[in-house]
């Protein structure tokens, strides 16, 4: 965070602390700002926040509950395991919208139609969000963000008498909503991809939907609030305040297909070739066998230790099992090499089970895992083979 932006935080909440007796003026408006995707893994799903806009009293402002730190201690570790913590800010209009003019991402804004009463009730309520006691929540990507903070706190000022429209698409999921914004052909992609488990495959309720800004935008757009007998649209149409270039997307050398796809056919040349020739390749097994365990610590990380709601039960973990990983040092050392051989064996009957099962598995897999189980199904078969032909020759 910067000092300009600190220096305003400080500003606003000293402001505010001797009174809440801050009256809007009957010119004022607050709105839902809903903005799109950008290129940085933590903006792949874009965002959403509330402007309160009072020319009267020449306030024009933005509640963004969307802010944290990298610099905050073990944030990769504490964001893995789902515990960081993220922070309702205050920002001018104009930084805020010079931000994403910069970053190309284009800003919508829908004016939330309230009563100057429920007006003022809404800012009082992001007021006392916004004290340094209680600025601070606990992130939840999929039931407490940016998002889902601002639908709770709209509805809590109309005494959740929210009309939600009639659901209008089909079932989704949760991997079936993130699909549409995470890259498919990037690492980042791949790996949030690879690490939702089974729960990221239920259905979900429009409700829950409203995780994500684009979906938030949505509903409100579409949603009615009874006046006087009468139900009224909760917003007004939504208008552009800020409409980004097209992208443009370059396809990369290094991306996770062309690598992995390479890696593949390098593996099966090398294999066979290793194979006829009788070499036993015990380098290229080990690496093959502590990347894949490596990948499987991760996923066990995700599934076990993480309160990530998306990622528990993996099955990824059939062919990245975590004892790979130590499966790999054993193959340095020949006596304990010798004595395991039937690790080869269990390893490749379980890659070949899961392949074959994989269409009736309770969870959607990224088809790279396809060449990656063929990968080390490679490795292990050929020692499997290997014993098979030892055990003819006796």
């Amino acid at each position: 965070m910067n000092r300009k932006f600190l220096l305003l935080l400080l500003l606003f909440t000293l402001s505010f602390q001797a009174s809440r007796a801050n009256q809007l003026s009957p010119t004022a408006r607050i709105s839902l700002l809903t903005c799109e995707p950008g290129n940085e893994i933590y903006s792949y799903f874009g965002h959403t926040a509330l402007r309160v806009h009072d020319p009267g009293k020449k306030i024009d402002l933005v509640f963004n509950y969307g802010v944290f730190s990298f610099d905050a201690p073990n944030f990769v570790y504490r964001f893995a395991k789902g515990e960081t913590d993220y922070m309702l800010a205050v920002q001018y209009f104009s930084d805020f919208m010079q931000e994403y003019i910069y970053y190309k991402r284009s800003v919508y804004e829908q004016e939330i139609d309230l009563t100057p009463d429920e007006r003022q009730h809404l800012f009082d309520l992001l007021v006392e969000n916004a004290r340094p006691e209680n600025r601070v929540y606990r992130y939840n990507f999929f039931f407490d963000n940016c998002a889902t903070r601002i639908r709770d706190r709209v509805e809590e000022v109309l005494n959740n008498k929210i009309i939600w429209a009639k659901e209008k698409e089909k079932p989704v999921t949760f991997r079936n909503l993130l699909d549409r914004y995470v890259p498919g052909n990037t690492w980042a992609g791949v790996g949030i991809k690879m690490a939702l488990g089974v729960p990221a495959d239920k259905n979900i309720t429009y409700y829950q939907k409203m995780f994500l800004p684009d979906y938030v935008s949505k509903d409100f757009g579409e949603a009615k609030v009874p006046r006087d007998s009468v139900d009224v649209p909760l917003c007004l149409p939504r208008t552009t305040i800020y409409e980004a270039p097209p992208k443009k997307f370059k396809a990369e050398l290094w991306s996770p297909v062309n690598i992995i796809l390479a890696l593949f056919v390098l593996v099966l040349v090398i294999t066979v070739w290793q194979y006829r020739k009788k070499k036993a390749g015990i380098w290229l097994d080990f690496i093959i066998y502590l990347a894949f365990g490596v990948a499987g610590l991760v996923l066990a990380f995700l599934t076990f230790v993480s309160t990530h709601p998306a990622t528990g039960w993996n099955l990824n973990l059939i062919w990245a099992l975590p004892t790979h990983f130590l499966f790999a040092f054993v193959l340095l050392i020949k006596p304990l090499r010798n004595k395991l051989k039937g690790y080869h064996w269990f390893t490749a009957g379980l890659l070949v089970l899961f392949l074959v099962s994989m269409p009736l598995l309770p969870q959607t897999f990224h088809w790279l895992v396809i060449p990656l189980s063929l990968i080390l199904l490679l490795r292990s078969g050929k020692h499997v083979l290997e014993d098979i032909r030892l055990r003819k020759n006796r």
